[in-house]
Order: structure tokens, then sequence, then C-alpha cells
């Protein structure tokens, strides 16, 4: 019975490694730069040069690493024809990275099917760019495929007139010819610059680091295996001050774990659904257009006056591990809840919706200041009450002071701090701010009806007081009269 199993044993291992072997023989001979490089090309329609790649018969098993990658911007086939053997132009490079390492599953290699493991990718450089009319350098990756039979001029002229009339067709599940596996893909220290010509701003993601892992994508079993898990870190900041939009520059810190849904299942077309938690633990933004409206609500400027205007200057913060929000985003609407942004004097609370193509905003805005503010709040309404009243009388009996604490109260909650809910509707580059909490009239108003029932009441308490000081000189009249008898 031993002897058995250790010959079942000794088969299994003699199996697996000509297996290995077989493998890494086929990789061996079949896998260089050259070929490497023309699958690249011809996937992506591109020019590519490799530096050089290590490959060997146990790559299968240690995995394959390509070094010095650079990739450019879309090429005719005619284009690709002339370039080959030539180095991608430095001022043309649409992906350059340091080194891409991946590992393939051993028996659909043999089956010359390819399947992989692992991939991950060194030190990319990613450069994005979208002309003035408003087509970006990555639109030919992201179009359907026309069937291989039509004529080549036929179906230039007819993709060029389709692109002039109307979007291109997603891509659908039904294209892909096999299902997809892949237990995770990687980038590491990854750059993506990003310059949009028709506004002529630019943007840059840096130290982007991410995970896809567990994906598994199958076009005959959509509604079960339609998913990639993500990890990722990064930042991502303004190049130069924006000419447009609804900040000036901004410069924050992003990590996001959840899920992706690359298919609608009902339409089978590419329409991924993001499904994340973003946590935003560092950052600076200037000139945030959300808090200069706010800052400008007339009502909120009469109470707080001077106490807002911080929300104008830049906003910094650091080690926030609470910053963030909980996003659903498809199809250029986004879905937030949970929302949190804590800064130096206050606290923002917000969820709602928001449509990136539009920029129409629909959220709910809740905004508590920092206990240390009530003060300053308090002695400034303080001088604006004792300014508001005009009345000599009045103002001899008022307490400005008093009148303060009064205006106060509606705008503290139950822990004493200063607490404000909007609505915020509209576009993002011009939001409409309505306050909802607290029902806030007039500071004029609340002067009017407050401080002339003050100083009838102030002027009450001394007429009592001068009753009574009068009484008690008639009663130190008389013991004087019977103190002299």
């Amino acid at each position: 019975m031993f002897k058995k199993l250790l010959i079942t044993v000794a088969a299994v291992v003699a199996v697996v490694v000509v297996l290995v072997v077989a493998a890494g023989v086929i990789v061996y001979m079949k896998v260089d730069k050259t070929f490497m490089a023309s699958q690249i090309s011809r996937a992506l329609n591109r020019q590519v040069t490799i530096e050089s790649i290590d490959v060997s018969i146990f790559s299968v098993l240690s995995g394959i690493e390509i070094k010095k990658v650079a990739i450019s911007n879309f090429k005719t086939p005619q284009e690709l024809e002339n370039l080959q053997g030539k180095p991608v132009d430095a001022g043309d490079v649409f992906v350059g990275l340091e080194a891409l390492r991946f590992k393939v599953k051993i028996m659909p290699l043999l089956k010359r099917q390819v399947e992989l493991k692992e991939l991950v990718l060194y030190r990319p450089v990613i450069n994005l760019s979208k002309n003035k009319k408003g087509v970006m350098n990555i639109d030919d990756l992201i179009k359907a495929k026309k069937p291989a039979a039509e004529d080549k001029k036929a179906r230039d002229k007819a993709k060029q007139e389709k692109q002039a009339k109307e979007p291109a067709k997603p891509v659908s599940a039904d294209e892909i010819p096999m299902a997809i596996a892949v237990e995770e893909i990687a980038m590491k220290e990854g750059t993506i610059n990003y310059h949009d010509a028709e506004f002529d701003q630019k943007f840059q993601i840096y130290k982007l680091t991410t995970l896809a892992y567990d994906i598994s994508i199958d076009p005959k079993n959509l509604e079960k295996k339609d998913q990639i898990k993500v990890k990722l870190g990064m930042g991502i900041k303004t190049v130069g001050a924006m000419k447009t939009g609804s900040v000036q520059s901004f410069d924050v810190t992003i990590n996001a774990t959840g899920k992706v849904i690359p298919f609608d299942v009902k339409t089978r077309l590419l329409e991924p659904e993001a499904v994340l938690h973003l946590a935003v633990p560092d950052g600076e933004i200037t000139g945030l257009q959300l808090f200069n409206v706010i800052a400008a609500v007339p009502v909120l400027g009469e109470y707080l006056g001077k106490n807002l205007s911080f929300l104008k200057e830049k906003q910094q913060w650091r080690g926030a591990s609470q910053n963030g929000l909980d996003l659903r985003y498809k199809a250029a609407n986004a879905e937030i809840i949970n929302g949190r942004l804590d800064i130096k004097d206050a606290n923002f609370l917000f969820d709602g919706r928001m449509n990136t193509d539009t920029k129409a905003i629909d959220m709910n805005l809740g905004v508590v200041l920092k206990k240390e503010i009530n003060e300053s709040v308090k002695a400034a309404l303080a001088t604006k009450i004792e300014a508001a009243i005009k009345s000599p009388e009045v103002k001899k009996y008022a307490d400005s002071g008093n009148l303060a604490a009064i205006a106060m109260k509606p705008l503290l909650n139950k822990d004493g701090l200063i607490a404000l809910k909007a609505k915020v509707t509209g576009a993002t580059k011009k939001p409409d701010v309505k306050l909802i909490q607290p029902p806030l009239g007039s500071l004029g108003k609340f002067v009017q009806d407050n401080a002339g029932s003050m100083a009838v009441e102030a002027g009450k308490g001394a007429a009592r007081k001068l009753l009574k000081e009068d009484q008690q000189k008639v009663l130190d009249d008389v013991e004087g009269l019977f103190k002299r008898k």
C-alpha cells in the first residue's frame, strides 16, 4: 500500500516536472523582446520598444520580467511599419515603465491559452491627454472593434464618419472571446500626467500604488463573474492654478478599497460601476467654490462675519484618518454617503449626488465650527447689535452682550457648538447654498424684536431699584426725627 502511494506521488511529481519543463521550453523558445514588442504593438496599435527581457525555462515559475518599456500614442499600420526598429520618440510616449513582471498559469499555456496569475508594473509613467475637440489619446483603446472581414478603406471611412456623428459604441461582453481570470494586477509607484487642452488644465496622479485582484469576468456567466476587487493609494494634484472649475488648486492623498463591476448585467455593455470607500487623510485645497459660497450667504455673514472668512483661505489637514466618503459611481453619476472632512476650524458632514458630465450637484451639507470660535462670534455680534441700536434710551438699558448671547442660541447644538445645515444644488462651478438649519432672520430684525423689550425690562428693574432707594430714605428720615426727640 505504502509502495503504491510512493509510486503515485512520484508519478505526479514527474508529471508536474515534465509540464513545467515543457511550458518553460515553450516560453523560452517563443518569448523574447521582439516577440513581446510585436504582440503588444499589434494589440494596442502603438509603437513599442523593449530594452531587455529576462526569460528562462523556469520563468513559468519565477515569472518573466520585461525592463524599460516605451509605448507611443496611436499609430496607423503604415506608420508602425515605417517605425519598426526605431526607438519611441520622447515627445510621443503614451506609457513608459521601468519594468513589467508577470506569471502565467502552466496548464492553459500548454493548450495555447494564456491565463495570468500575476502582473506587476513598476514605476509606470502614463501620459493622458484630451485635445481641444474633446478627443482623448486612449479613445481608440476603448472603442468596439469592427468585423475583420470589412474592407480596410471602407472601414476607416465609416469610422471617421461615425466618430463625427456619434460617440463610440461601448464594448460588449459578447466581444470577449473567453473568460478572464487573473489573480492580481498591481502597479507600484506609478505616475499619471493628464493634460486637458480644451481648458488648458493639467493634473498629476503620483505615487500611485494599486492592486486589482480576484479578477473574474465570464461573458457566459456575468451574473456571478463580473467583478474586480481593488485597493489603491495615491496623491492627486493640480499642476499650476486651474483656470476654470470649482477649485483653484488642490493636492490630496487618497486611499481606496472596494470593487469595480465592469459590465452592466442587463445591457452587457462595458459600463463600469465602482463601489468604494475613499479615505483622504492628507491634503490641501485653495479656492474651493463651495466654501466661498457658504461664506457669502448673507444671513451667515451677518451672524458669523469674519469668523467664516477662514473658508476662503487655503485648507490643510494631515493624518486625518476619519476624512473620506463612501462612493458608488456609474455612468457619470456619483452617489456619496458618509462624507466627512475635518479641518482646523470646522467639521463638514455631507452626502448626496453629483453628475460628473453635467457637473450638476444635489448635496446635504452639515457644518460644525470649533468651540474656540464661540467667544469671537459673541463679541462680534455684541458690537454689531450695539451699532444697530439707534435710540439713546434703549442703549441706556439694553445689554448688547446679553442680546448677543440670545442671538447665538439658535446657532448652537446640544454640545454648545455652532452648527449649520444647508442644501447645495446647481453646478459644482457655481453652487447654490440654501441654509436649512437654523432658520435665521436678519440681525436687524432680531435687534428690532428684542432690544426694545429688553430695555423695557431693564427700565422696570431700574425703576423698582429707585423706588426701594426712596422708601429707604423716608424710613431713615423718620428714624432721625425720633432720635432728635
